[in-house]
């Protein structure tokens, strides 16, 4: 496979879009094999095959996709050599050698790691619940009804079990003491701590999702955790095993649609609840104000006995961290609750 020179040009630039951000996130084995992929990119090598399906947008994470193959490759036990160099698989972390490895390894299984890429990267970082739960507690103490769960781009539904998770944010806990604890750092005044949590259903949509029951859905889940980044999978791996004991529904829908058809009735006695991270940068322009237009009607059908409330952990600019917003429905609020780390290491509450 040959690709033109421009679009080498446009995947260098993709790659390297990356190569920064891991950069900045300190995951040097993705940063040294990003650079040998960008070289290799240039070099006609390999990688460039691994991009057959790839859609010409940065939108469609292919890097992420190649780097997850590969780390799906060791996981598996199937490029040894890799694994000795990923703390994740029991290895310890060598930049030096690791566009090396990763290199044979892609050579040994392009077709694989090709096929790898048709489908897109999933994450489900149970760490944002740590943010979400400021968002969820200030929505119960605003209506003190019961909570609807609805959770767009929900991947394996790990975030809807934010009420069952233990957060230890510094000046406050909250949460099961002998369930998953997730640790933050919390500047700012605590959100209402004795606000009434009672969940009454949870329910998610993703075009993809993640079925935890299976393993080979829990190995796909892992191939995207950063291989330098041990804590982010022992916190997976525990998520999942809370997720398995807790029912929901998770369906695969478009996220437009699937909203349309949940928000058709506002349950009384309850307080629906709309929310998602790190997902309006995957959704088209079409889609995202198709679902604007969904919430604005809903809030028109809204009581104050069947609230709604939109809860947005977002970017909206690629060189800040996602801020926490949250609009409610009969009165009309809207405003940003906080800023924080796309996985929750640390929360700014502004509120």
């Amino acid at each position: 496979m040959a690709l033109s020179a421009e679009v080498v040009e446009r995947a260098v630039a993709m790659f390297a879009g990356q190569r920064a951000y891991c950069a900045k996130a300190g995951v040097q084995t993705y940063v040294a094999i990003l650079d040998g992929m960008i070289a290799d990119l240039r070099g006609g090598g390999p990688t460039q095959h691994t991009l057959a399906h790839w859609d010409g947008t940065n939108n469609s994470a292919y890097p992420l996709r190649v780097l997850g193959a590969l780390h799906r490759l060791a996981l598996d036990g199937k490029a040894p050599e890799l694994a000795a160099l990923l703390p994740t698989t029991g290895g310890v972390a060598n930049p030096d050698k690791a566009w090396a490895e990763a290199s044979k390894i892609l050579s040994e299984h392009l077709e694989y790691v090709t096929a790898y890429c048709t489908r897109p990267p999933q994450t489900n970082e149970a760490g944002r619940s740590a943010v979400l739960l400021g968002g969820f507690l200030t929505i119960a103490a605003q209506f003190r009804r019961p909570l609807r769960l609805l959770e767009l781009g929900a991947s394996a539904g790990l975030n809807l079990m934010w009420d069952k998770y233990r957060v230890n944010a510094g000046a406050f806990s909250w949460g099961d003491p002998s369930s998953l604890h997730l640790q933050t750092v919390w500047d700012g005044p605590a959100p209402p701590l004795d606000a009434p949590i009672s969940v009454v259903s949870r329910a998610g949509c993703d075009q993809d999702p993640i079925n935890i029951a299976h393993a080979d859905d829990r190995a796909r889940l892992e191939s995207y955790i950063w291989p330098d980044q041990v804590h982010r999978m022992e916190r997976l791996r525990a998520a999942c095993k809370v997720a398995m004991q807790t029912p929901f529904r998770l369906d695969k829908a478009d996220a437009a649609d699937w909203l349309a058809r949940e928000l058709l009735t506002l349950a009384a006695g309850q307080t629906s609840v709309v929310y998602h991270s790190i997902f309006r940068q995957y959704v088209p322009i079409d889609i995202s104000a198709r679902l604007q237009t969904i919430m604005d009607e809903a809030g028109t059908r809204a009581t104050t006995d069947a609230p709604l409330a939109w809860l947005a952990m977002e970017i909206t600019d690629l060189t800040k961290p996602p801020n926490l917003t949250l609009q409610t429905w009969p009165n009309g609020r809207a405003g940003t609750l906080a800023t924080a780390h796309h996985h929750g290491e640390w929360v700014n509450w502004n509120l």
